[in-house]
């Protein structure tokens, strides 16, 4: 198999996974969320914990990833500033694309 024909089916089963397992809690969210054409963010699918059980009984989920801090840290902020959750944190990791990105995790997050 070609290397661009399993980066296509990884990709795949990724955006599968997470918007199949995130509808009901991005729902509200993202629609409520218009971005600028010129904030850099990065579609990831693998940005969750190792431990998503644990991560999910603290209240800690994962949002979305980012090219930069800054990006980052300002829809942190913007979403505590609007209540959609009561504290971010931005990381920095590899993601499954190899490259390394700013991840976005909120606290608590709100639903729709």
């Amino acid at each position: 198999m070609s290397s661009a024909w399993r980066k296509h089916l990884v990709g795949a089963a990724a955006t599968v996974a997470v918007v199949g397992g995130s509808l009901v809690g991005f729902a509200g969210v993202a629609n409520a969320a218009p971005h600028a054409p010129s904030q850099p963010q990065v579609s990831v699918s693998a940005g969750a914990p190792a431990t998503a059980d644990s991560a999910a009984a603290s209240g800690w989920t994962f949002y979305r990833a980012y090219w930069t801090k800054s990006a980052c840290v300002k829809e942190g902020l913007a979403g505590e500033r609007k209540h959609w959750w009561k504290d971010s944190d931005c990381k920095y990791k590899r993601g499954l694309d190899g490259r390394m990105k700013w991840f976005l995790y909120v606290y608590d997050r709100v639903a729709g």
